[in-house]
């Protein structure tokens, strides 16, 4: 019954009632009659707050049900919008990979990383040695390098990394390559573009994924800040227990090294930079893992249109990390040797150098370091095997091809180092480094190296 008849009703009877009320008051009396009227007065009073009460919520839970289904609405046409403006086809071939619609979006929001190196610097001598470019050049407050990288999945089929250095004294294209993604025979994966080489290990790592402040002499002296030619990079996976690949690339040296540079006077294919490397990693145990590796890279050298230098490597890598008596730390072993053979117009010289470093992760956040490199570069290659001091003194004052070929004479340095990890974002290095060498007075350096890191970054090699 609604509202409105119990209303009538109530109205009716109350006329009724008063009719009948009329009616006996002769017998009853007039004060027995108010005080009945007074009573049905204040029933139906009561009645009618009651019917308005009801009234009130009734239209409350209207009004709450047509918000329900103006917000139904809504949602649905929402995801109406979602669903016209990401397609995705029904059926996709067998060679695509999986994660399409995942890796569409990315494309459409590449990840852009910045890494900052600032290193206040403390050397001995007024005119330090220093390596390679981005090692901190004097005393004072060095920014080492400003790191933009930008990375994405360009379709099903390519990925796209670049990465930029920014220093004081300009901007350099660091790396800008494209990675397979389809499935190729053989578990292969081709990069073509400019990228580090795969020639020994810290060669692939950027410089502020490394363990110190400063590159190892042998590398600087052999490789340069880095060896990155614009090459077409092939790999494969070879079917064994362990994990082992086998990669091989050719290009164009684009940017002279202290081994490898092209020479202007030659255009032909003998005058590209080739290089092979192989890698093995094992795992031994669920504590520790083991990766050997070997490289060779050839190519000519700037010291002549017909010049060429052939450089070997082996490195290894051991790292320790019991992860369930205590996953905080960790202890880790890294070596490299290089052997290099270069021509020159005058002659043909062969040098070696190598270095060794551990780190211990003691806490969280700490870690330290000591790390040994040594170098002997630029020995000449005679019949002889004695050679008398003058002869010695000769070459020490020759430099017509050292400075495309490095320093001359011996060199071992002494690096401990400390480092705090606030974050995955920031780190706090100190290192010192004890240099002794032939060439020149002996060295010592201070640095305290701040890392700032925003953005995403994917991670490096093992």
């Amino acid at each position: 019954m609604s509202v409105r008849r119990i209303i009538a009703v109530l109205v009716i009877s109350l006329i009724v009632c008063q009719g009948l009320l009329h009616g006996e008051a002769f017998a009853q009396g007039n004060e027995d009659i108010q005080k009945e009227l007074k009573e049905l007065k204040q029933m139906m009073e009561k009645m009618q707050m009651r019917i308005d009460d009801l009234e009130e919520k009734n239209s409350a839970l209207e009004q709450q049900a047509r918000e329900r289904e103006e917000d139904v609405t809504i949602k649905d046409e929402d995801v109406l919008v979602k669903e016209e403006t990401v397609t995705v086809p029904a059926s996709t071939s067998q060679g695509e990979p999986q994660g399409f619609l995942s890796k569409v979006v990315q494309s459409l929001n590449p990840e852009i990383s910045v890494v900052a190196l600032i290193t206040p610097t403390w050397y001995s001598l007024n005119d330090p040695i220093v390596f390679a470019e981005n090692d901190p050049e004097n005393t004072g407050v060095n920014m080492q390098e400003i790191e933009v990288g930008f990375q994405s999945v360009v379709d099903p089929y390519f990925r796209f990394d670049s990465f930029f250095s920014f220093r004081t004294e300009g901007v350099e294209l660091e790396e800008a390559y494209g990675t397979t993604l389809f499935s190729i025979p053989l578990n292969s994966q081709f990069k073509i573009g400019r990228a580090r080489a795969k020639f020994g290990r810290i060669n692939q790592i950027h410089r502020h994924a490394q363990n110190f402040v400063t590159l190892p002499i042998v590398v600087a002296e052999f490789l340069g800040e880095h060896l990155n030619p614009t090459s077409v990079e092939a790999s494969f996976l070879v079917p064994v227990p362990w994990y082992l690949e086998l990669s091989a690339s050719g290009g164009s040296p684009d940017v002279e090294t202290p081994t490898f540079g092209r020479s202007p006077d030659a255009n032909n294919l003998g005058n590209l930079l080739y290089i092979f490397h192989m890698a093995n990693f094992f795992d031994v145990g669920e504590s520790l893992g083991v990766s050997l590796g070997a490289s060779f890279a050839t190519g000519s050298n700037a010291s002549g249109p017909d010049e060429r230098s052939n450089l070997y490597g082996v490195d290894f890598f051991a790292k320790y990390r019991p992860l369930k008596d205590n996953p905080y730390q960790e202890v880790s072993l890294q070596s490299e040797f290089m052997w290099r053979q270069a021509e020159t117009p005058e002659e043909e010289l062969e040098d070696y150098g190598f270095y060794v470093e551990g780190m211990y992760r003691f806490a969280k956040r700490w870690n330290t370091g000591l790390r040994f490199d040594f170098t002997d570069t630029n020995t000449p290659i005679t019949e002889e095997e004695d050679h008398d001091h003058e002869h010695e003194e000769e070459e020490e004052d020759d430099h017509g091809h050292d400075d495309m070929l490095g320093l001359l004479g011996r060199a071992y340095r002494i690096s401990p180092m400390l480092t705090f990890n606030p974050t995955e974002f920031s780190r706090v290095r100190l290192q010192y480094d004890y240099l002794n060498q032939d060439y020149g007075p002996n060295q010592h350096a201070i640095f305290l190296q701040f890392q700032y890191a925003i953005g995403a970054h994917g991670a490096h090699p093992f």
